[in-house]
């Protein structure tokens, strides 16, 4: 069979998801540090030679502060969650910086839930829970665990978790 004759899996599932407005809100005043820095650094002297210490400690911290923010926000920042018959797959970015696809073969039970995020896994993001769960989310307190038949267990975190539940379970390959 050629790969060109194989059919693209459907998306039965699909949900993005942003972190809260503060993560954004702290990115913006790494900018305004930054830029705020650069302003103090050339009034200390203005028209003259800049002093060598900060010579180039404003520049890196200026660098430090524009660049950062915008690789978080367009290479971590968000969650996207996809469901079709051959798996799940969860990335963040925009610019996909981390990918995972989880195979549904081995799944034995899926369920909506309520966790805590701060006790629970210590945040958002990519995280590891209680007895080694691993933990995907961007926001809220609401998930779908997936448990697996050999113990290991996996949240993923949305903000439609009976959908994603329903979905999963819809795309489970039949079971003989």
């Amino acid at each position: 069979m050629f790969a060109a004759t194989l059919r693209p899996s459907t998306v039965v599932y699909r949900e993005e998801q942003n972190f809260g407005w503060w993560v954004y809100a702290l990115m913006v005043l790494m900018v305004a540090f930054g830029v705020v820095l650069e302003l103090l650094a050339r009034s200390r002297n203005p028209g003259g030679e800049p002093d060598a210490g900060m010579s180039l400690q404003v520049p890196v911290v200026l660098l430090v502060s524009l660049l950062l923010p915008t690789i978080m926000i367009v290479g971590v920042l968000r969650l996207t969650t996809e469901v079709d018959a051959t798996g799940i797959r969860i990335w963040f970015g925009w610019i996909p910086t981390f990918q995972r696809t989880i195979c549904l073969a081995d799944l034995e039970r899926v369920e909506p839930v309520r966790y805590r995020p701060l006790v629970d896994c210590g945040g958002w993001g990519i995280r590891t829970g209680p007895g080694g769960e691993r933990v995907y989310n961007a926001r809220g307190d609401l998930g779908v665990r997936l448990h697996f038949r050999d113990g290991t267990r996996i949240l993923i975190g949305s903000q439609r978790p009976d959908e994603l539940a329903d979905a999963i379970v819809r795309s489970l390959p039949p079971t003989s």
